[in-house]
């Protein structure tokens, strides 16, 4: 779960290395040692984990890797001190570079590996904290996704899935003993979580002939060139036995087991109230905002930019005559064409590679609750083909579907991934994510694609915010509970305080119990990057340049906040100050026109919201923590 040998990365829909190996250019050389350093810890992740391989290659022989043993992943407890180890391992051997003597991007890669191994240090020194039955990101959720996506590219890999499906039993065993350990130490998820798990395994297990580990594994048999009639059918009933005798078996000994201890966690006990809770969050919040800020700084972040975001949405509702403004809709339903649509609007972004991509809907059955879509991420050798998947029933309307798919796609991750993929990254940098800014990125995509949206302005701007507020409120209310251990009451409090409206506080006091840190990297996210620029536009008044600041944030690939920060400020001090005409964005707000509490002004919707882009690959004994 939040282990891992050495640096995995463990989640879909983020962003991925080059497809093959390029070494620094000339120009912009450094330390020959320091990139074959970065290969060596890539070659080793890659061997160290069947799942992360396939996914992650498709021909691994060709980078000199050995294939490692077929299974899904092992689950123990002393795999915690071991990831520990393994990380100040390669901590240590970072250290041993000289950092001036490296190129601004070795650096950067440095640097991002530094705050990865940290991070990895950090948030295994807490094992009873990784849990690896909640909903959302938890194995229940996730699992089958590493079998329908799942791609066959030699008759080799059909034994190999076999092999990992059949290991999934002793996994869950396992993850199921770790369980056992934390709640003896006095730690498990909520009963609302308990019970969002246990109805993801009823919804699986109830499936037979029509479940999607059947109906997908057949399609691609009988897709695949060059299988006899005999050999499809005997990996179709290999498949079956395997999953009706073994994988939901294991389904049904977790559920089991997994209510036996229902009630563990008591009413209104947030992790932070937890033994060595709040210092386990304080790491948590580190790694899903990606930043070394403090839950404090971060939460102060997320509060500006709700503030203003909500005066904002006072100035529009003053500027409407009618709330019926607000009902305009994108006239546009395909998800392939909302793509290519968006792939069209692109005039604020660098060019990117031409690449092609296939959007579709997800079987109900591995449809996490909790999931709106996933982009997934190709392998780093063939990087042509893209996917993104959409959960039909958590996608409310058109509207909905055409920001989800500004997410996934353009601008989004499919956009941010190839792009990064161009610019021929070491190849380690596609185990090292920082879901902060991956999935911040993607909410800073999908806000700016309202603009093009051909909705009036009113409907874009209604829009634009209730997306983005939503994210950044529950952002900050998970690091207010968790982190720094807020009551409901304190959490009404503060609500208050920003100008909402105090009702909801019990909902989102609940939510972000039963879920927690899921939405931080896309709310804190968010915040961070609208931060950073608006800033630079303040500074750079008239010469502020969209394109430029976008190809600087994209530049270097996902890292570290305080690294995009240091490049946007390079890339400030390059102009003359002197040349530049403020841009006054501060109008005062007019006082005659009464507004109601928020949120109910205009219907705006303000409340519980589903994840976009979450799923999770679970690789080994790792997921999404902590290189999500």
């Amino acid at each position: 779960m939040e282990i891992m040998k050495k640096m995995i990365a463990a989640v879909l829909g983020i962003a991925v290395a080059v497809s093959g190996y390029i070494p620094v250019s000339a120009e912009n050389a450094g330390d020959p040692a320091f990139d074959e350093f970065m290969m060596d810890e890539f070659r080793e992740a890659m061997e160290s984990d069947y799942t992360t391989m396939h996914f992650t290659l498709r021909d691994y022989a060709a980078y000199g890797i050995e294939k490692p043993e077929p299974i899904i992943g092992t689950a123990a407890w002393e795999d915690y001190e071991e990831a520990v180890n393994d990380a100040k391992e390669s901590l240590e051997k970072l250290e041993s570079f000289d950092y001036d003597s490296l190129s601004p991007t070795q650096q950067h890669d440095y640097d991002t590996f530094r705050f990865t191994c940290e991070r990895l240090i950090e948030l295994n020194s807490y094992p009873d904290y990784d849990w690896w039955f909640v909903p959302s990101e938890g194995l229940i959720d996730n699992l089958p996704t590493n079998f329908t996506e799942f791609v066959f590219y030699e008759k080799e890999d059909i034994d190999d899935y076999l092999a990992v499906l059949e290991s999934v039993s002793g996994m869950i065993d396992g993850a199921l003993d770790i369980t056992a350990k934390q709640v003896e130490h006095g730690v498990f998820m909520t009963d609302g979580a308990l019970d969002s798990t246990l109805d993801a395994i009823d919804k699986f297990v109830k499936r037979t002939d029509d479940n999607p580990l059947i109906v997908i594994f057949e399609e691609n048999i009988d897709a695949f060139e060059g299988l006899s009639d005999s050999e499809r059918e005997a990996y179709k009933a290999r498949n079956r036995e395997i999953l009706f005798n073994s994988y939901i078996p294991a389904y049904q000994r977790a559920a089991q087991r997994l209510e036996g201890w229902r009630g563990t966690r008591k009413d209104g006990v947030s992790i932070a109230d937890l033994p060595g809770g709040k210092e386990y969050y304080e790491a948590r919040t580190k790694f899903k905002a990606s930043s070394d800020k403090s839950p404090q700084e971060i939460l102060d972040i997320c509060t500006a930019y709700l503030k203003t975001e909500i005066n904002n949405y006072i100035k529009l509702v003053y500027s409407t005559e009618s709330d019926s403004e607000f009902e305009d809709t994108v006239d546009i339903s395909d998800p392939e064409e909302i793509i290519a649509f968006h792939e069209k609007n692109m005039s604020v972004y660098p060019e990117g590679p031409k690449v092609r991509y296939k959007a579709s809907y997800l079987d109900p059955a591995v449809a996490s609750d909790g999931i709106v879509a996933y982009y997934l991420q190709p392998p780093v050798d063939y990087i042509e083909e893209n996917v993104v998947k959409i959960n039909g029933d958590n996608v409310a309307d058109v509207n909905e579907l055409y920001s989800t798919l500004a997410h996934e796609g353009f601008p989004g991750h499919l956009y941010q991934v190839t792009w990064y993929l161009n610019t021929k990254p070491a190849l380690v940098r596609s185990a090292l994510s920082n879901i902060g800014y991956t999935e911040g990125w993607a909410m800073y995509a999908e806000d700016n694609a309202w603009s093009y949206s051909g909705m009036n302005e009113a409907a874009i701007e209604y829009n634009r915010i209730n997306t983005s507020l939503s994210y950044a409120m529950n952002a900050a209310c998970d690091i207010g509970v968790n982190a720094l251990g807020w009551s409901a009451e304190e959490l009404g409090s503060y609500l208050e305080d920003i100008g909402l409206n105090s009702s909801m506080a019990a909902d989102l006091y609940d939510f972000v119990m039963e879920t927690p840190g899921v939405i931080v990297p896309y709310g804190a996210g968010l915040a961070q990057f609208m931060t950073i620029r608006d800033k630079a536009m303040k500074a750079l008044g008239s010469q502020f340049d969209m394109t430029a600041f976008n190809e600087v944030l994209l530049t270097y690939g996902d890292r570290p906040f305080e690294l995009v920060e240091k490049d946007v400020d390079a890339w400030v001090a390059t102009f003359d100050p002197s040349q530049s005409v403020p841009i006054d964005t501060d109008d005062e707000t007019p006082a005659a026109k009464p507004v109601s509490p928020w949120p109910y002004v205009g219907g705006i919707a303000v409340a519980l919201i589903a994840v976009i882009g979450g799923i999770v690959l679970l690789r080994k004994s790792k997921r999404r923590d902590p290189f999500a």
